[in-house]
């Protein structure tokens, strides 16, 4: 492989590391429509070590997804802009540069683990 194609492809790699798109999580507190929650992938530092994620707080959850407890391991997406100005059913400008953050998480469904 040229070493151009081998740069591309580092990059692309980690682009896409930093772009979060769904993942499973550990619920850690809830309160009234949304949770806090402990993403279960690891992340792996430069040195190769393996950390964990920090709390993610505030996700919402979906009214279709019913009862969630603390314990449960949730799947949540994270959506393409910032949620901070969602307010009600009305368009809204998210305010924010950010996207695919873990900020703006969502949770879809609870696993049955």
């Amino acid at each position: 492989m040229a070493y151009d194609d081998k740069f591309f492809s580092e990059l692309t790699r980690s682009v896409g590391l930093q772009i979060y798109a769904s993942a499973p999580a550990r619920v850690a507190k809830v309160y009234g429509y949304k949770a806090d929650i402990k993403p279960l992938f690891k992340v792996k530092k430069k040195d190769g070590s393996l950390v964990e994620h920090a709390l993610v707080l505030g996700a919402h959850i979906l009214k279709h997804v019913g009862t969630v407890n603390v314990g449960d391991v949730v799947h949540v997406n994270f959506t393409d802009r910032a949620l901070d100005n969602l307010r009600n059913n009305q368009t809204f400008d998210p305010g924010f540069t950010r996207i695919h953050s873990m900020n703006d998480a969502v949770i879809v469904g609870v696993y049955q683990v």
